[in-house]
């Protein structure tokens, strides 16, 4: 392969000869010791080759469920051991969605989420990224969709701010979160924690509720939603990432995925969480990746008319109670804070119920949800509505 310093003759990121090809086993690994040094966090880079082959090994990842990108000019020769000139990736994810059109009708489809997304630093400024988006939009027009089908969504998220991807088709969503400081308060009684069992059912529960939901009444100017599922699959790729950091730096098994309370009238409210270990402690972030209420219209949500006009005092203090055990957890592992993507008004309401300071913030430049529409023309003007915006739907 041709050293990152070898820039003579590099290609135009307009030459025909650029083409974008999922990367053989060992340029896979060839792009895991590229971006160690973004990515690893507090772990060496052995240690993150390690996480990178673990998390290759998860349901959401195997048989073709994880496709790493790279860039390359096919004009070059591989070198002797088969690793092309890689001038920029990227990952796919395969993930479970839904869309609803504004008739009612939902269909469960394949949907691909981006992330890892890499151009060595020598070959910055020479449009090999956007090359490669543009490539790469092309290919989820079809990439692993049912023969004559098209794919009609792609998620991303965005580190850069809100125009580079915004310019080559991912429009950015709201991007807000709530933090809440560690507490080490004693445990709730009411309040249960979850194992990955448990997740088996009430992920379930939660996918059943949300195709239910999504087939609701659009606004007049809304012509599609869109959803990434919540299910166990994709919690347990998260709950994955974790799981090796935590033997790494403190020889523990996180055995808690989340924590589940109920209403006086018996309704369940959940969360699920995982651990995110930064470079430095001070980015150690205990992530509420989704929270549920049982019976609760989730298109309503982020409105406040999620349980219509019924006394919303009850789930709100079931939320603060699952908010509070988080915020233990957060201290029991050394965590900065607690953040959960996109809270709805009662969930913010829970929130100040533990911690009045609580704000939400609205992020600029970092984890930028971002959405793309890979399926016919819509209506001049409609909108694409992406219900269940949360953290667990990101990679």
């Amino acid at each position: 392969m041709p050293s990152a310093t070898d820039s003579v003759n590099l290609p135009s990121s307009s030459s025909p000869t650029l083409q974008l090809v999922p990367a053989n086993e060992a340029e896979t690994i060839e792009l895991s010791k590229q971006t160690a040094a973004v990515w690893r966090g507090p772990l060496d880079v052995q240690g993150y080759l390690e996480r990178e082959a673990h998390l290759q090994d998860t349901d959401l990842c195997r048989n073709g469920g994880l496709t790493s990108w790279i860039l390359i000019d096919t004009a070059e020769s591989p070198s002797t051991n088969s690793i092309r000139r890689i001038l920029a990736s990227c990952d796919t994810l395969r993930k479970r969605g839904l869309v609803a059109r504004s008739d009612g009708a939902v269909k469960e489809i394949t949907c691909h989420g981006i992330g890892s997304v890499f151009c060595d630093p020598a070959y910055r400024g020479r449009g090999y990224a956007q090359r490669m988006l543009t490539e790469l939009a092309r290919i989820l027009d079809t990439w692993q969709q049912k023969e004559g089908e098209r794919g009609l969504f792609s998620a991303l998220w965005s580190d850069i701010g809100k125009l580079f991807y915004a310019k080559l088709g991912w429009t950015v969503y709201p991007s807000s979160h709530i933090s809440l400081s560690p507490n080490d308060r004693d445990r709730n009684p009411d309040v249960t924690l979850l194992t990955p069992e448990d997740l088996e059912e009430l992920c379930k529960v939660d996918e059943a509720s949300l195709k239910s939901a999504m087939a609701k009444p659009t606004a007049p100017d809304v012509s599609v939603r869109v959803a990434i599922i919540p299910d166990a699959t994709t919690m347990q790729w998260h709950h994955a990432r974790e799981e090796l950091l935590c033997m790494r730096l403190y020889s523990r098994y996180p055995s808690s995925k989340g924590a589940l309370a109920q209403t006086a009238d018996g309704r369940r409210a959940w969360c699920v969480w995982t651990r995110r270990f930064g470079a430095t402690p001070d980015d150690y972030v205990l992530y509420i990746i989704r929270l549920v209420v049982e019976g609760e219209d989730v298109v309503g949500r982020l409105s406040g008319e999620a349980l219509g006009d019924e006394d919303q005092g009850p789930v709100e203090q079931a939320i603060a109670a699952i908010l509070g055990q988080a915020q233990l957890e957060a201290a029991r592992w050394g965590m900065a804070k607690v953040e959960f993507w996109n809270p709805s008004p009662l969930t913010v309401a829970a929130a100040k119920r533990l911690q009045p300071s609580v704000q939400v913030v609205e992020r600029d430049d970092e984890s930028l949800t971002s959405l793309r529409w890979h399926g016919e023309a819509l209506p001049a003007g409609s909108k694409i509505e992406w219900i269940a915006n949360e953290k667990y739907a990101w990679c």
